[in-house]
């Protein structure tokens, strides 16, 4: 629960919107990226999330909830993208 609630800190603080989540897992989204573009970024530094082109979620992606050294890796890979 205190990684979950560190990384949707951490993404909030980028500017993403979260959606509230008592799972392993929390659905984000950003109007600086697009869902698909934020996936296939991440991948490419080796950090895998989920992306679905359902229409509903197509601006969301799905992040399992880690470690925290993995979250933190996540939002360390996130903010370079951002940049």
């Amino acid at each position: 629960i205190a990684t979950r609630d560190y990384t949707v800190s951490e993404l909030k603080k980028l500017g993403f919107e979260v959606l509230p989540s008592k799972a392993n897992f929390i659905f984000a989204k950003s109007d600086k990226i697009s869902g698909l573009e934020l996936y296939e970024r991440l991948k490419e530094k080796g950090v895998l999330i989920r992306h679905f082109e359902k229409p509903r979620i197509k601006d969301y992606n799905r992040i399992t909830i880690g470690s925290i050294e993995e979250m933190k890796t996540f939002i360390s890979a996130v903010k370079e993208i951002l940049k």
